[in-house]
């Protein structure tokens, strides 16, 4: 059961995207209740998405030994995470986010790309090569469109470069990853993307390394299909 404390935290930190949330939860539309209300009482802990860079079901396995304190995973992230350096998602990297793009102190790294992402000017994390993309993709993705959102839609099936560096083809082969399913699903597509695939397993041993506890999580953090 959710605080009122915790809906208003959430609220005000703008990382709630109530249309992204409705289009993967047809029941709560179905319902017709507040969805963030929804979020805070049910969603957190069934792992359903605020937006489309949190995942509070990898982001509590990962940074919350699976939570068995109940904590919702946005209030933590909101509360300590973003400045621990904690991902609210393996793609999106706070830290470097804010030194890149030079937020002053204070500015929510997630908030500040979930506002600006269509720009087509800021990059979610540090192995995507934002203008390598656009100049490969961007006639097909159009303005005013999430540039990264495109490769969670169709990197899976097509084996999309997200920079010149990685060979998405040849990391399936190498790491035995299974072909996309026919699922319009971001998160069923994500569970076959090679980079997804690296940057989870990246995330963990991230955070294994600051932690000081070796690589306890990543192996069954990896979503393969």
């Amino acid at each position: 059961m959710t605080t009122s404390k915790d809906y208003d935290l959430i609220a005000r930190s703008g990382l709630f995207d109530a249309n992204h949330y409705l289009l993967e939860a047809p029941d709560v539309v179905a319902d017709g209740c507040d969805p963030l209300e929804h979020f805070c009482r049910f969603g957190a802990r069934e792992g359903r998405r605020p937006n489309l860079y949190c995942d509070p079901a990898w982001y509590a396995a990962l940074y919350l030994g699976g939570n068995p304190e109940g904590v919702n995973p946005v209030c933590h992230y909101i509360r300590v995470g973003e400045r621990s350096g904690f991902r609210p998602i393996c793609y999106f990297e706070p830290a470097w986010y804010a030194r890149i793009y030079g937020l002053r102190p204070g500015t929510s790294a997630l908030r500040h790309y979930l506002t600006h992402r269509r720009t087509q000017l800021y990059a979610p994390n540090s192995r995507f090569d934002l203008a390598h993309y656009l100049a490969r993709y961007g006639a097909e993705i159009g303005r005013n469109r999430d540039a990264f959102a495109h490769l969670l839609r169709h990197g899976a099936r097509r084996d999309l470069e997200a920079s010149a560096g990685f060979d998405a083809a040849a990391y399936r082969a190498r790491h035995g990853l299974s072909t996309a399913p026919a699922s319009p699903r971001v998160a069923d597509q994500e569970a076959c993307n090679p980079l997804v695939h690296r940057l989870t397993q990246e995330a963990a041993e991230e955070h294994a390394r600051r932690s000081g506890t070796g690589r306890p999580w990543w192996r069954r953090l990896l979503r393969r299909g």
